[in-house]
This record gives structure tokens, C-alpha cells and sequence, in this order.
């Protein structure tokens, strides 16, 4: 039996939905790996409904349907949601990797106006680790994707029956695909409101210790030994009130503006490691960096802007792979293509030098972290 890895990409609350039967994190999981390994060792448009109903139960079936991982045509059962299978690996290696090495030399040739730009933001960190923030991070995991979105050449959300809006993407467990799935710097961690976020950005080789992946542990009533010591200091009450992801986000906002804030908040920080000696030690972005920023991304869209589009969708369409044979959408296709893509284009300009290499911690990946002010 093959074994599954489930990554999605919520446009709704994780916190108000986690009760709901609908949610995919209570749908998609270890139970679900034997029947989409059975799927998957079936060619495209010959896996009967009926027989897998007999096999495994509906009721499993209609749950796999709704959450939208598979699809029903007539007596057809196939893939609904981008999935990737060992089989897939050398195609999405050689095609993707191969268009990475170029868009990376294109954006190259713009390396003199992006530094420029970059040059402006005076916050005490070197170009490197400002264009590893904003050019690997806010750009190309954030405002670019509204561009591509915008220009359709992916898909950022997918309304269920349910009425929750999430788009699921499903590799399989192996050694072939791990370094796509987790291996490349395209994953942030952002523990957020409108005002701050705490943000860590890099691959997915491990468990971060940052604060948004601690927060979710510990809702979830995780007593991990190495959590012990940041639920203490959430338990710390600031103006009569438990510490909770609000508050403390604008505690550090004050902290970062001001150099000042409730003790447990800095606790807090130094134990995550956003600060150091009663300082911040991380970039800070503030709201008067933004322009500066927006004028980066785009120089980033003038240049690989169409490029990227026209690669996506042609992959989406025509790639070789599981997910475009089970006629899976392209542009749902796309948006995990894009991620492989983007994450291939930032290892390649950590090679050339362009934005820094972000360190390994143990257990955890490579990851720099650094703070936005909104």
C-alpha cells in the first residue's frame, strides 16, 4: 500500500472549523491512503465506482468526494485534487527544475534593480537576507500568486459542497518526491493578524519551533517536553488576560515600534528566537517599507511575469503526470506546480548567491524568520 502525504491551502479559519465534519484535516489521513492507493495503481478512467464501493464502503468514498481528493463519472472513479506519485518524479524533476535554471537567469539580469530597490529598506540586515524575505517570501509566496491568479494561469481557492473554500494537494510518501514536497524553500510558517506577523519562511524538512506551528500544537493539546516552557509564558497574563495569538502580536508590534513591552512577550520572543538580549534580532518590515516592496514585485512581474504563466499553464494542460491524465483541474495543477516551481527558482538563486542560504537547524529545516508591521 502507498502512503500519503495531505497538504492544503485554507481560505477559511482552521480555528472556527476545526469541529466541522467537513473539514478535509478530519477527512484526509492515514485511513484514506489504502483507497487512494488502490486509485492510483488503476490507469486513468478504469477504476470502477462500483467495484471500490464494494471494496472499501461508500461511506468512505462519498467523504474522499466531498473533500474533493476524488471525483465521480458515472462508474469512473478518478483523482479531483493535484496528486503526485512516484511515478511522477523524474518528469516533474526534469521539466520544472530544467525552467527554474531559466527564469532564475532571467530575474538575474534585474538583479542591479532589485538590490537597488532593496538597498532602500534600512533595517539593519544585509541585502541578502532582505531579498531572501521579501523576493523568496512576500513576493513569490504571496503577492505573486494574486498576479497569476489574476492573469488565470492558477487557482488559489475552490469552493466545496461543503461551503468551505480550500484547494488539497496529495503526494505520496516517498524518497522520489520528498525533496519536492518538503525539500524546497517555498513554505511559510506566519502567525499573523492585521496589525503584525511573526513569520518564518523556508523548506519543510522538519517541525519548526516557531510560534505559528507551536500555537497550532498547542490548541491541539500537544505537552511535548520542548513546549512546556512557551506555554508557561502564554499562561503569563497581560492586563488581566491570558496571552492569546492577538495580544501578542500587538505587544511585539508595540515592542518593535517602541523597545517596549510586557516582560512574557519578550520572554516569549527570545524563546522563539526573535530576540536577543531585550532586542530584536530578526528584520523587521515596516509599513513604510511596503512601497519599497511593491515596487520590487514589480520588477519581479515585468520580468518572469508572463514567463511563469505560460509555463504553468502549459504544464497544467499537457505535463505528463498523474494528475493531468485523471483531468484534475490545470489550474489547481498549476498552483502546486507553481509552488515546485517558485521553491526550485529560490534554491537556484541561494546557489548563485543572490539571497541567503538559510540555516539547518536539526529536526526542524532550513528557515530564517523575520517580522512584518502592518
Amino acid at each position: 500500500m502507498r502512503k500519503f502525504s495531505y497538504f492544503l491551502y485554507e481560505n477559511f479559519d482552521p480555528d472556527l472549523e476545526k469541529e466541522n465534519l467537513y473539514n478535509p484535516r478530519r477527512i484526509l489521513g492515514k485511513q484514506t491512503d489504502m483507497v487512494l492507493s488502490y486509485v492510483a495503481g488503476i490507469p486513468a478512467f478504469s477504476c470502477s465506482y462500483f467495484l471500490c464501493r464494494q471494496r472499501f464502503g461508500e461511506s468512505i468514498l462519498l467523504q474522499l468526494i466531498e473533500a474533493g481528493a476524488l471525483r465521480r463519472e458515472e462508474d469512473v472513479l478518478l483523482f479531483d485534487s493535484p496528486v503526485f506519485l512516484r511515478e511522477d518524479a523524474s518528469v516533474l524533476y526534469s521539466q520544472v527544475r530544467a525552467r527554474a535554471f531559466e527564469l532564475a537567469a532571467m530575474l538575474e539580469k534585474n538583479l542591479p534593480r532589485l538590490q537597488s530597490l532593496c538597498r532602500q529598506i534600512q533595517n539593519g540586515t544585509s541585502v541578502e537576507e532582505n531579498m531572501y524575505h521579501i523576493l523568496c517570501g512576500m513576493i513569490f509566496d504571496g503577492s505573486f500568486f494574486d498576479y497569476l491568479n489574476q492573469n488565470k494561469a492558477l487557482a488559489t481557492s475552490r469552493r466545496h459542497c461543503s461551503g468551505l473554500d480550500y484547494l488539497a494537494v496529495i503526494y505520496e510518501d516517498c524518497a522520489e518526491l520528498r525533496s519536492l514536497s518538503n525539500g524546497l524553500l517555498c513554505s511559510y510558517n506566519r502567525l499573523a493578524n492585521n496589525i503584525c506577523s511573526l513569520q518564518s519562511f523556508g523548506d519543510a524538512q522538519g517541525s519548526r519551533f516557531d510560534f505559528y506551528r507551536v500555537f497550532r500544537q498547542l490548541e491541539h493539546g500537544d505537552t511535548s517536553p520542548e513546549l512546556l516552557e512557551a506555554k508557561r509564558l502564554l499562561d503569563y497574563s497581560v492586563g488581566g488576560l491570558r496571552l492569546n495569538k492577538n495580544s501578542l502580536l500587538r505587544e511585539t508590534a508595540i515592542f518593535c515600534q517602541t523597545g517596549r513591552c510586557q516582560p512574557a512577550v519578550l520572554e516569549l520572543l527570545e524563546l522563539f528566537g526573535y530576540a536577543e538580549n531585550g532586542k530584536i534580532c530578526v528584520p523587521v518590515y515596516m509599513a513604510e517599507h511596503r512601497k519599497t516592496i511593491e515596487e520590487m514585485k514589480a520588477v519581479v512581474e515585468e520580468s518572469i511575469g508572463r514567463a511563469v504563466g505560460d509555463i504553468l499553464m502549459d504544464m497544467g494542460q499537457h505535463l505528463n503526470i498523474t494528475a493531468v491524465s485523471h483531468g484534475v483541474p490545470f489550474n489547481e495543477i498549476a498552483n502546486e506546480l507553481y509552488h515546485i516551481l517558485f521553491g526550485s527558482v529560490n534554491e537556484e538563486l541561494m546557489v548563485r548567491g543572490i539571497v541567503s542560504s538559510p540555516l539547518l537547524r536539526q529536526g526542524e529545516g532550513r528557515y530564517l524568520k523575520c517580522i512584518e508591521i502592518y
